[in-house]
C-alpha cells in the first residue's frame, strides 16, 4: 500500500496533448468531459490523465496521488507529522475520494482512497 496510483499532466490544449503523448508513448485516452482525458500505462501500474489548464507553468507541475486504505486516518497522520491538510476529502462518484496535503517542507501531494466494490447479492451458493 501507499503506492503511487494516479498522475495528472497539465496541458493547455487537450487535443494536442493527446496527439503528442499518443504518438510518443502509444497511450490511448478516454475523455471525461472536455477538460480531462485519462489513460492507463499499457504495462499496468500507475494510471494517469491529461488535465486542461489555462496556463502551463514552466516549473514542473505534476499531481501525484498516493493510495491509502483510510484517507481520514492518513490525514491525521500527516497533521501529526507537521504536514498540512490543503483540502477536505472530496468524492469522485463510484471511484473513491481524494484530498490534497503539504508535507512538512511544503511539497504538495494528494491522497487517494479507492471505493470498495459493491457487494453482489443473491448469488447462488
Amino acid at each position: 500500500m501507499h503506492e503511487f496510483v494516479h498522475v495528472e499532466i497539465p496541458v493547455k490544449d487537450l487535443k494536442r496533448g493527446k496527439a503528442f503523448y499518443g504518438k510518443v508513448f502509444g497511450w490511448t485516452f478516454q475523455d471525461f468531459g472536455k477538460d480531462y482525458a485519462m489513460f492507463m500505462n499499457p504495462g499496468g501500474g500507475v494510471g494517469a490523465a491529461l488535465m486542461k489548464v489555462k496556463k502551463v507553468t514552466t516549473k514542473p507541475v505534476v499531481h501525484v496521488y498516493i493510495g491509502v486504505e483510510d484517507l481520514d486516518a492518513k490525514m491525521k497522520d500527516i497533521r501529526k507529522a507537521r504536514g498540512k491538510a490543503l483540502s477536505s476529502k472530496t468524492e469522485v462518484p463510484n471511484m473513491g475520494w481524494w484530498a490534497k496535503f503539504a508535507d512538512n517542507q511544503g511539497a504538495v501531494l494528494f491522497l487517494w482512497q479507492r471505493a470498495q466494490p459493491a457487494r453482489q447479492t443473491n448469488l447462488p451458493m
